[in-house]
């Protein structure tokens, strides 16, 4: 069972299936949520919450950057809330998920003074 656990390559999968909870996914595979943790900290070198957060936050710039609001990456993502999603978002990437939002991305040469 051991083998079979560290050679999982689809921990996002897993993670999404487990709607981004670490008990859950630890549930899935049928191990606790310690054991779970020494795999995470073995292959990744951090806690299955600090890996599952940062996946939700790459997935919410994927979805925030073709569109989505950020209260709907928010639901879409099973964050508790707008407010935590940004929070969260904000300590992966050191800037807001509006900064990642189609309208706020400068236009080609914005900024760019005409000689």
């Amino acid at each position: 069972m051991r083998k079979q656990l560290e050679a999982i390559e689809l921990w996002e999968a897993l993670a999404r299936e487990a709607n981004f909870q670490p008990a859950t996914m630890a549930s899935l595979c049928r191990i606790s949520l310690r054991q779970l943790e020494r795999i995470f900290d073995k292959r990744f070198q951090k806690t299955p919450g600090a890996w599952v957060r940062e996946l939700q936050c790459r997935e919410a710039q994927r979805l925030i950057a073709s569109g989505y609001s950020t209260k709907a990456a928010a639901a879409e993502l099973k964050f508790a809330d707008q407010s935590h999603f940004c929070h969260e978002f904000r300590k992966v990437f050191g800037a807001s998920p509006q900064t990642f939002a189609p309208a706020y991305i400068p236009a080609p040469g914005f900024g760019v003074s005409p000689d």
